[in-house]
C-alpha cells in the first residue's frame, strides 16, 4: 500500500466528473457503473477512477497520520475496476500508470496515437452543445461528442485533440460509455499520488499483463508470495474472475 514518494503538487483549475457505463464481460448482459475525475489546468490533466483518487488520498493520509485503523475496511468499499492514473501534457504526451499484481508500470501512448474525423452532427448533451467526431483506438471505434463551450482539447481516458471538452465518449458496439455529469471550477493541488512505478513501453506493458492473465498464481509466487493452503481452490477463483473479465476497454494483439 505504500504510495512512494509524493511528487511536488500541481495545481487544477478544473475539475469534472464522468460516469462510465461498461460490461466487463462481453458474454453477460450485465452492465457495471463507475464515476472518474478528469482534473485539469492549461498544462496537463490527471485521470482516474473516484474510487481509485479516494483510496489513494486515504493511502496517504494514513502514512502521514501513522494511523490506519480504519484503512483497510475503508479500501473495501471504495473498490475500483481500473487502476490506471493517466496523466496528458498535451494530446502528443499521454502517459499511463497501471498495475499489474502488486507492481506498477509507466508507459506513454504514441504520438499521435489519435486521428479524428469531425462530422456535422450535433446534439445538446448534459445542457450543452455538441459536435460528433469519430476515431479507432484501442481495437475499437468510437464516436466523441465535444463542446467548444468548454474550449479545452481535453476528454476521458486518453481522448484528447479536439476544440473543446469531449463530453461524451462511446465506443462502436456501446460497450464503454463515457457521459460528463458535473463540472467545477476551483483550484485544487494535488500532488502524485500513484506508488512508485517502472517506466516501460507499452509493448512491454502489455506482454506482462497477458503474461499475468495466463498464469496470475505462478506471477505471485514469483513475486515472493506463498500459499500455505488452498492453492488450487484460489488459482481456480482467481482464473474464474479473469475469465469474466474479458472485455476490455482497449484490445490488444497477442
Amino acid at each position: 500500500m505504500s504510495q512512494g514518494k509524493e511528487s511536488t503538487p500541481v495545481p487544477y483549475d478544473v475539475t469534472c466528473s464522468f460516469q462510465l457505463t461498461f460490461f466487463p464481460d462481453s458474454t453477460n448482459t450485465g452492465a457495471k457503473t463507475e464515476t472518474f475525475l478528469l482534473f485539469f489546468n492549461q498544462e496537463q490533466s490527471l485521470f482516474k477512477s473516484r474510487n481509485r483518487f479516494l483510496s489513494d488520498s486515504a493511502i496517504v493520509a494514513s502514512e502521514r497520520s501513522q494511523n490506519r485503523r480504519d484503512l483497510m475496511s475503508f479500501l473495501q468499499s471504495h473498490r475500483t475496476d481500473f487502476n490506471f492514473n493517466i496523466v496528458k501534457k498535451g494530446c502528443n504526451a499521454v502517459h499511463t500508470t497501471d498495475q499489474i499484481h502488486h507492481n506498477y508500470f509507466t508507459y506513454p501512448e504514441t504520438a499521435g496515437h489519435l486521428q479524428w474525423t469531425l462530422t456535422q452532427d450535433t446534439m445538446t448533451i448534459t445542457g450543452y452543445p455538441a459536435q460528433r467526431a469519430t476515431t479507432a483506438f484501442g481495437g475499437r471505434k468510437w464516436d466523441a461528442w465535444f463542446t467548444e463551450a468548454v474550449p479545452v482539447s481535453e476528454g476521458p481516458y486518453k481522448f484528447c485533440g479536439l476544440p473543446g471538452l469531449i463530453i461524451r465518449l462511446t465506443d462502436s458496439r456501446k460497450q464503454y460509455d463515457f457521459v460528463l455529469n458535473g463540472l467545477t471550477q476551483s483550484r485544487r493541488e494535488l500532488a502524485g499520488q500513484m506508488p512508485q512505478s517502472v517506466k516501460t513501453d507499452k509493448r512491454t506493458f502489455i506482454k506482462k499483463q497477458q503474461e499475468y492473465r495466463a498464469n496470475p498464481i505462478g506471477v505471485a509466487e514469483q513475486s515472493g508470495v506463498v500459499f500455505t493452503s488452498g492453492r488450487s481452490e484460489i488459482a481456480q477463483r482467481v482464473q474464474q474472475k479473469i475469465k469474466s473479465d474479458n472485455n476490455p476497454i482497449e484490445f490488444f494483439p497477442n
